[in-house]
């Protein structure tokens, strides 16, 4: 179970939504079997197909205690999308965090995005499609993409420091690079007859991700999926 639950308070806006007894000291192991249970099913069906009714039946509460946590689909959605966010969030950060130079840590990042693609991929394009929602902090897929351009920030300005990329202004080189990223792996995750995984990568690589590499790498380094 996810143990960031609740940790970021984001609520979607402009929804009409019934008065419901909430709860003082709400059980984040709840919470979190309920989003464990939507994520599940959107492996097996789209978000607008989904019942409350079926995500409370598989997580084993009642459709009541569902709504002691969320105010109905809308919200399920923004918590969906925030807990995601952090996991994935997670993955990129030990890649960068990884040993060795800037383009083999931006490699294993693509390969860790390219993963959460494709085990989320369901819900990955339905947030693509639908993540203009607005929210407590403003639109939930602008929120979204700052939060990865903030992570990729001081990666891009320590390799700048260190000679590794050209010299630029690092969070417009990080938000294209995770507006690239995305358009290209939701393209891909629809039309994986035009491309391989492999190809997508290598692409990817010598295009965006190294594409302000002083050095660029050769064909050969991509990834070997």
């Amino acid at each position: 179970m996810n143990e960031t639950v609740f940790s970021v308070q984001i609520k979607p806006v402009g929804t009409a939504k019934k008065t419901r007894r909430r709860l003082q000291n709400p059980n984040p192991e709840s919470a979190a079997r309920i989003l464990d249970a939507a994520t599940a099913l959107l492996r097996e069906a789209d978000f607008p197909q989904l019942r409350v009714e079926e995500v409370a039946t598989r997580a084993g509460v009642s459709v009541g205690t569902f709504y002691l946590y969320f105010d109905g689909k809308d919200d399920l959605f923004v918590q969906l999308v925030v807990q995601h966010t952090e996991e994935l969030r997670g993955r990129l950060r030990a890649a960068y965090a990884s040993p060795g130079p800037f383009t083999a840590r931006m490699d294993r990042a693509l390969e860790a995005y390219l993963d959460f693609v494709e085990e989320n991929q369901a819900g990955f394009l339905y947030f693509r499609d639908g993540g203009t929602v607005d929210t407590t902090v403003g639109r939930l897929s602008t929120w979204a993409a700052d939060q990865h351009a903030t992570d990729l920030c001081p990666i891009l300005d320590e390799a700048m420091e260190a000679g590794e990329i050209r010299r630029c202004d690092a969070m417009l080189l990080a938000q294209a690079t995770i507006g690239v990223v995305q358009h290209l792996a939701g393209f891909w995750a629809e039309h994986r007859e035009h491309c391989s995984r492999r190809t997508l990568h290598r692409f990817i690589n010598e295009t965006t991700m190294f594409g302000s590499a002083v050095r660029s790498p050769s064909p050969d380094r991509a990834t070997r999926r």
